[in-house]
């Protein structure tokens, strides 16, 4: 029995050292088979350097490259030159310096105000359509320009003709006249369009920003301070454009007969600081040959708060009271 057991134990150590025998074999082939693939593969080169371009993007933003970017010229300088050529009415330098001068996309409404005005100066009505065309394109409701387009079309009506009919009463009528031009081109016309944009100028002159500068803060400038929109109105003699359209519609109004409205805008151009040089007079003098003379004495009243002479309005005063009391 105990010759039995005996052997069944050497039996087992005999498998387990069998087995640990095949374990290290297996572990040194599979190690032999690693080192010989490593001496097989090439060897790998040393890792290349990024291109210069790439290298460069890829480095870390200065806080200067942070910075917004600004205009390559003195823009301000140039406005600056452009604003006192006009100021000075040396129209033909001014729009020379405008041209050139590439201006902010908010601004630039301010610009083409301002060539508008130097070719209206010049009488170049063409480049003046197109300059103010241009500028109520950007800026549909800006005052300025609506003031400007209403000068624009005073001239033009100055330039064109009338229809016959429109000449006031005449002996001889023309029934077979061809007119040389049509309709919206006419003095009327322009007259009656010349209207409306001078009450849109009054209607948008709220919202006009005097004190909006032209040319960004940020932008390099040797300049002390940056130009505004109440200098490009200085040097266009736009400043105060309502109570100037307010003026010219006084006139207009009066030439169409229609006195309660040419009064009432002759008396905002006051409020607004103007004078109104005989305008008060030649109203109350329409009113009067309409047999309103109680209208009349008060007209020749304004009058004379506004004309040189003062006794020939109050004489006339006087005597349109006596004639409304009778």
């Amino acid at each position: 029995m105990l010759v039995r057991t005996h052997m069944h134990q050497e039996v087992e150590l005999l498998k387990w050292m069998l087995l640990l025998a095949l374990a290290g074999a297996l572990t040194l082939a599979f190690a032999t088979g690693i080192a010989e693939a490593n001496e097989l593969r090439p060897p790998m080169d040393e890792p290349a350097l990024l291109p210069g371009n790439i290298a460069e993007l890829a480095s870390p933003m200065s806080a200067e490259q942070t910075k917004p970017p600004v205009a390559e010229e003195d823009v301000s300088m140039k406005v600056w030159q452009a604003i006192d050529a006009q100021y000075h009415e040396d129209f033909d330098t001014a729009i020379v310096l405008w041209e050139a001068i590439q201006m902010p996309c908010e601004t630039e409404v301010w610009k083409h105000v301002a060539l508008g005005q130097a070719y209206l100066a010049t009488d170049e009505v063409e480049n003046a359509t197109a300059a103010l065309a241009m500028a109520e394109k950007l800026e549909p409701e800006n005052p300025v320009v609506h003031y400007f387009v209403g000068v624009l079309r005073l001239q033009q009506a100055y330039l064109a003709d009338e229809w016959n009919d429109a000449e006031g009463p005449r002996t001889t009528v023309l029934v077979a006249y061809p007119p040389h031009d049509v309709v919206p081109n006419t003095q009327s016309m322009y007259r009656l369009k010349a209207m409306m944009e001078l009450e849109d100028a009054i209607k948008f002159a709220p919202q006009l920003h005097l004190y909006k500068s032209l040319v960004p803060d940020a932008w390099p400038t040797e300049a002390a301070m940056a130009p505004t929109v109440h200098d490009v109105l200085l040097a266009t003699r736009a400043n105060n454009c309502a109570a100037k359209a307010h003026n010219m519609l006084g006139d207009l109004y009066l030439q169409r007969g229609s006195l309660e409205q040419a009064e009432q805008h002759m008396d905002a151009a006051v409020a607004g600081g103007l004078s109104v040089v005989y305008g008060y007079s030649e109203l109350a003098e329409e009113y009067e040959n309409a047999g309103r003379h109680s209208d009349a004495m008060r007209a020749y009243l304004k009058a004379t708060q506004e004309e040189p002479s003062k006794i020939a309005p109050l004489r006339k005063a006087w005597k349109n009271l006596w004639d409304s009391v009778l």
